[in-house]
C-alpha cells in the first residue's frame, strides 16, 4: 500500500524533468496544487456556459435591474418568453465601439509610455521567467486625473458617457476578451513564443489515454 504524502513535505520533481514530459506531482508548478470539487465545478461551469452566461448577465442587468433570479422566475411563470427577452436585448452601437476602441488605445499608450519597476513573474514550465512593467497605478492615476480635468475644465465629452453606453460597452468588452483568448490559443498552437510551454500544455490538456495519443 502506497504511503500517503504529508502536506508539509510534498513530493516534488525538478522543473527540468516536468518540462521534458515527466509526471506532474504535488507542488510541481503553479499555485493550484490541490483542487476541491467546488473549484472544479466552477471551472467546468465557466468553460461550458461562458458564452451563454455573458449574455445572461448583460440581459439581467439591462432588463431586470441586475437580478439574476428574476429572468428565470418570469420564464418559469410564463410572464416572459425567450423571444421577448431577445427582442429587448440592446445591440452593439457604433458609438460604443468607437468609445471602447479609443479607451483600449489610450490604455495601451499609457502602458507603453509610463515606466515603472520591473518584476519577475513565476517561472514557466519551459524555465522562462517573463519580466513585467509595473506601471498600472501610474496609468490609473493619469486616467482619473484626465477624467477629472475633462469633467470640470475641458468638457470634451460627457462625464456620464460610460453610464449612457454601458450595455453596448459590456458587449464590446466581452467581444474583445473572447477575441484575445482565441488569438492567444491560435498563437500558442501555430507560433508559440516557447515551444516547450506548448508541448507541456498539450500533455496536460490532451494526455495519452492507454496507447492512444490525443495531442493536437
Amino acid at each position: 500500500m502506497a504511503a500517503k504524502s504529508q502536506p508539509d513535505a510534498p513530493q516534488t520533481k525538478s522543473r527540468d524533468s516536468f518540462a521534458n514530459g515527466g509526471a506532474a506531482t504535488q507542488g510541481q508548478w503553479g499555485r493550484a496544487w490541490e483542487v476541491d470539487w467546488f473549484s472544479l465545478a466552477s471551472v467546468l461551469f465557466l468553460l461550458l456556459l461562458a458564452p451563454f452566461i455573458v449574455y445572461y448577465f448583460i440581459m439581467a442587468c439591462d432588463q431586470y435591474g441586475c437580478s439574476l433570479t428574476a429572468p428565470v422566475v418570469d420564464l418559469a411563470t410564463g410572464r416572459a418568453h425567450l423571444a421577448d427577452i431577445w427582442a429587448k436585448t440592446p445591440a452593439v452601437t457604433k458609438e460604443a465601439a468607437q468609445l471602447y476602441a479609443l479607451w483600449v488605445t489610450f490604455q495601451a499608450l499609457a502602458w507603453v509610455s509610463q515606466t515603472g519597476p520591473r518584476a519577475a513573474a513565476e517561472a514557466q514550465k519551459a524555465r522562462v521567467i517573463n519580466k513585467y512593467e509595473i506601471n498600472g497605478l501610474q496609468a490609473w492615476l493619469i486616467t482619473h486625473l484626465l477624467w477629472f480635468a475633462n469633467s470640470h475644465f475641458l468638457s470634451l465629452f460627457s462625464p456620464t458617457v460610460i453610464f449612457d453606453n454601458w450595455i453596448p460597452l459590456l458587449w464590446c468588452a466581452n467581444i474583445l476578451g473572447y477575441a484575445v483568448s482565441t488569438f492567444a490559443m491560435i498563437k500558442g498552437y501555430f507560433f508559440p513564443t516557447n515551444a516547450k510551454d506548448w508541448y507541456v500544455l498539450r500533455r496536460l490538456v490532451k494526455p495519452n489515454v492507454g496507447r492512444g495519443c490525443f495531442h493536437p
